[in-house]
């Protein structure tokens, strides 16, 4: 039960609602130039699209990281960005059956 309420409050905000969206098909909302890669989207390119500072945007990667939502990979200095999308079937699911 505590991942369920850790991962329904993960989308309990507009910000992270549309990084999982902008996410499920990065090509379509972000530049690839050198923004995206087989990894994922730089965080700092999220957090452009959000307008939100990187401090901001980071806060709401981890809290969807941390809840399961997303993979990150660290390369160097950034960190991509990924969705996770058998977790987010997996929290479908639980829903639907709770």
């Amino acid at each position: 039960m505590d991942l369920l309420a850790t991962r329904i409050s993960a989308l309990a905000n507009e910000k992270r609602l549309w990084i999982l969206r902008w996410l499920k098909e990065p090509d379509a909302f972000f530049d690839s130039g050198g923004t995206t890669s087989r990894h994922g989207v730089c965080g700092l390119t999220i957090a452009e699209r959000l307008g939100v500072t990187p401090a901001t945007a980071s806060v709401h990667l981890k809290i969807l990281t941390q809840a399961g939502l997303l993979h990150s990979d660290r390369i160097g200095k950034y960190t991509y960005f990924s969705r996770n999308d058998a977790a987010l079937a997996a929290l479908a699911d639980e829903i639907r059956h709770f």
